[in-house]
């Protein structure tokens, strides 16, 4: 019977710390960065985001270095 006045009181304590850290610690789920498109460079086929890439013709590149050489 002795057993049962310690037993009891630490579930209970137990079980409302539980509910306490729960809903006072909202999970944050990690964000996912947006997909890009990517786009490969018509002098060597590097393959970089379409924002970065240098457009010159409708032809993407990968650099400045690189849309000059293809033009000359």
């Amino acid at each position: 019977m002795k057993i049962l006045l310690l037993v009891v009181p630490a579930l209970l304590i137990w079980w409302i710390l539980r509910l306490l850290r729960s809903s006072s610690a909202p999970v944050d789920k990690p964000t996912t960065p947006p997909v890009e498109n990517m786009v490969a460079c018509e002098k060597c086929g590097l393959h970089v985001p379409e924002k970065e890439a240098i457009v010159r013709d409708g032809r993407h590149y990968c650099s400045e270095e690189h849309a000059r050489e293809t033009k000359s």
